[in-house]
């Protein structure tokens, strides 16, 4: 889906200081037909109560939004405002019965937006974007089909709104999201997209977003909150996204969407410390769409902290709380590796059984409990405190538990292979990269054929650095080489990064 360049290119008149009264009627009509959809641009969500509505959504304060917009209203503003609280709710929520409600309103909205003749440009973007929004809650919901088709329908509809309203800049905010969607889809998926018709790209859909950042309307708030997102969780520049989430903290420092997505991101680039100041603030906000997930993410930074008690009881009011399935094995699965890692086996096997029992395999986090448990997984003590020690950035406790281990301590060929990878990990984080390099190298041997996790890991991180280090061919290697591995619990994420890396090379 590469997008042609949309705007007229002005060509130099030359020695020629007029221009015909018929040019310049052609001129007038240009002008006088442009205008709809420059007004419309320049009117969208600008007006009250849309602004007031679109800040305390973004914000997640949904209940005083949808006070103030009518769930009935049917001006395209409202339906985009009302729409985009009602999926915040479901993605957050996970509310299987308020899923079976919402989706009735959603299908009327888009009923309502059908029958519009002609569709102006405000109520083809709408239309789009619904398409695309409930697209993310078909596939948290699990109905991966019906997500694949709202994605296809998004697509088209977006590319009609662009084709027939090229200034209608909204639009670019929805095209440029599907842009990176389809350009981050793995390889072996493409034939699927190209059976569809759909082509993505990083770099355009990138494009789009910063050009929707620079106008002056409320939908700026969106492209910059999307940004860190997208070079955190899907081109892995976390530290610059977090950087530019505390930014968007300090000018906003009500807003709990961004406290949240940025606590989020502090524990994926091993900031645990930071996430629990983010958690903290949040849980001293305690008004507008509840945040049970925030309690699972404070059960992951007491285990990185090593405080088992405290992280216990926090997976546990998550479980208690939470009206969604996804995590619910993983926080089952934590809690007994909390006793475990506690020499409390017993009451660790009570919250094994229940993790076998309880929630689905949709995330990486519970595909990855469901397969330690059936493969019996309960390896090196000192090596797992020393994992979640590095993922929560506590390195010099990681770097005394990895030396404490003596060599007949490792016990299997296993332990070898996950001592060094995560004495490559700390390395990697820590900016010690020969030695990272070095420990990659020996993971990626030792591991062999095996499932495990760690060499495709591996072969995906020696290719950031080597990119890094400007060696673009044998990063690409690498790249590939992550890509070759099979079946092992982290590919889909593994796989998607890998893409995204090698589709950056070919810039």
């Amino acid at each position: 889906m590469l997008l042609p360049h949309l705007s007229g290119e002005e060509k130099p008149l030359g020695n020629r200081t007029t221009i015909s009264w018929k040019k310049a009627g052609q001129f007038t009509c240009l002008f006088f037909w442009m205008l709809p959809a420059f007004s419309q641009s320049n009117t969208w969500l600008i007006q009250e109560p849309y602004v007031k509505a679109h800040q305390l959504t973004l914000s997640l304060q949904l209940d005083e939004s949808r006070k103030l917009l009518s769930s009935s209203a049917v001006t395209p503003e409202a339906i985009y405002i009302n729409s985009l609280s009602d999926v915040f709710e479901l993605l957050i929520s996970e509310d299987a019965d308020r899923f079976a409600e919402l989706e009735q309103v959603y299908e009327s909205r888009i009923n309502t937006l059908k029958k519009a003749s002609p569709q102006t440009a405000k109520e083809l973007f709408v239309l789009a974007e619904l398409r695309l929004q409930w697209a993310f809650v078909y596939l948290k919901f699990g109905h991966d089909f019906t997500a694949a088709w709202s994605v296809r329908q998004a697509h088209v509809i977006s590319m009609e709104c662009l084709r027939k309203f090229p200034e209608f800049m909204p639009t670019k905010k929805t095209a440029g999201l599907l842009e990176i969607m389809l350009g981050s889809v793995p390889e072996k998926y493409q034939w699927v997209l190209n059976l569809l018709g759909m082509r993505g790209s990083l770099e355009n859909g990138l494009a789009m977003l910063t050009e929707v950042k620079s106008i002056d309307n409320p939908l700026a708030d969106e492209a910059e909150l999307l940004h860190p997102l997208i070079n955190g969780f899907v081109l892995q520049q976390t530290d610059s996204a977090l950087i530019h989430l505390e930014l968007l903290h300090r000018n906003q420092p009500q807003n709990r969407l961004i406290l949240f997505l940025g606590a989020s991101l502090a524990i994926k680039n091993s900031s645990s410390e930071l996430a629990m100041i983010m958690l903290e603030k949040l849980k001293g906000r305690s008004t507008g769409l509840p945040l049970y997930y925030s309690d699972y993410l404070l059960g992951e930074v007491y285990l990185h902290q090593g405080n088992y008690p405290k992280s216990i009881a926090a997976y546990q009011h998550f479980i208690n709380q939470y009206k969604g399935i996804n995590y619910i094995k993983d926080a089952h699965y934590k809690i007994g590796l909390s006793y475990w890692l506690q020499h409390q086996p017993e009451r660790a096997k009570v919250y094994f059984e229940l993790a076998k029992l309880k929630g689905r395999e949709v995330t990486e986090a519970d595909k990855y409990a469901a397969r330690s448990l059936a493969e019996n997984d309960f390896f090196n003590i000192p090596i797992t405190r020393a994992r979640y020690a590095i993922d929560g950035g506590y390195y010099d406790e990681a770097i005394r538990l990895l030396k404490s281990i003596k060599k007949e301590d490792l016990n299997s060929t296993h332990d070898l292979a996950e001592y060094h990878y995560r004495f490559a990990r700390l390395y990697h984080k820590t900016n010690l990269l020969t030695e990272a390099k070095r420990y990659y190298e020996q993971t990626i041997e030792l591991s062999g054929s095996e499932t495990w996790y760690f060499a495709p890991n591996a072969c995906l991180q020696l290719g950031y650095i080597l990119r890094d280090e400007g060696n673009k061919d044998e990063a690409r290697k690498y790249f590939n080489k992550a890509l070759s591995y099979k079946k092992h619990a982290y590919k889909n994420s593994i796989d998607s990064k890998a893409k995204s890396a090698l589709a950056q090379l070919k810039k």
